[in-house]
């Protein structure tokens, strides 16, 4: 397998301790095919990102907390169609010995809490908003609509998919396992960064996604099969160092292949 990182995916600073990937999306080459991840929201330490990746990041939870929709929207559309993420970015903290836990609000769980109106939802969605993402304290959009009394119409609007919700237990399942893969290949590096694992609802609503981890000079692309989850992880800079593993839908993990890349 041949690795290929977009020309828009670059480290700003020093790589060690800062990063940003502007179009969010890994292409690799296997031997038959090419395929294109839409990468992870990531939240880590605020200091970990490029100072105009964070500033931008800040505005657009800034805006969110204060139900600014007109102008969130506008921010959101500033890097379209090269970065999809932001509308499902969160605020990030700052590292420290007071720094309080992310609560992982995405500016749609924000338009439930401020009971926007239809069109900001609707609006939302368009720009990819995510109805699976849940906060730190496990509530998905549509909770906190059923919490905050939406209307009916805009309920049904971010109600996670019913295919997703059949799947919850299996895919909580999957979700233990590809933590312990991940953390297995780079659990130093995501405490460093403050990094939160991936919520893998995410992959059932919108495909394949590349979860990077700043200072690996790489990450993990994260992919559905017929048998569970498949993710490919490398660091770019090092010769033979991927590692595929599979995760079945009862969480179990297996290194099924290593040395590329």
């Amino acid at each position: 397998m041949d690795c290929m990182q977009h020309p828009s995916q670059q480290l700003h600073g020093n790589p060690s301790n800062s990063v940003i990937v502007s179009m969010y999306i890994l292409m690799y080459r296997s031997e038959s095919h090419v395929t294109m991840s839409l990468q992870y929201p990531i939240n880590v330490y605020e200091s970990v990102l490029a100072d105009h990746r964070a500033k931008r990041i800040k505005n657009i939870a800034d805006l969110s907390y204060t139900f600014a929709w007109p102008l969130l929207i506008e921010e959101i559309k500033l890097d379209l169609p090269l970065d999809r993420s932001l509308v499902n970015v969160c605020r990030l903290r700052r590292e420290g010995p007071d720094s309080e836990p992310p609560k992982l609000y995405t500016p749609l769980h924000q338009a439930a809490t401020g009971r926007a109106s239809i069109e900001v939802f609707k609006e939302l969605l368009e720009l990819g908003a995510s109805k699976t993402l849940k906060t730190a304290q496990g509530e998905t959009a549509y909770d906190i609509g059923v919490r905050k009394n939406l209307d009916p119409e805009i309920l049904k609007l971010i109600e996670v998919p019913e295919e997703i919700r059949k799947r919850e237990s299996e895919i909580k399942l999957m979700e233990e396992g590809l933590h312990k893969a991940i953390l297995g290949r780079s659990e130093d590096l995501i405490k460093k960064s403050g990094q939160q694992l991936p919520q893998l609802a995410y992959l059932y609503e919108f495909g394949s996604f590349w979860y990077p981890i700043p200072g690996m000079y790489g990450g993990f692309n994260i992919e559905a099969t017929d048998e569970g989850v498949e993710t490919s992880s490398w660091c770019r800079v090092v010769g033979g160092s991927g590692e595929r593993h599979v995760i079945d839908k009862e969480g179990n993990v297996t290194l099924a292949e290593s040395g590329f890349c």
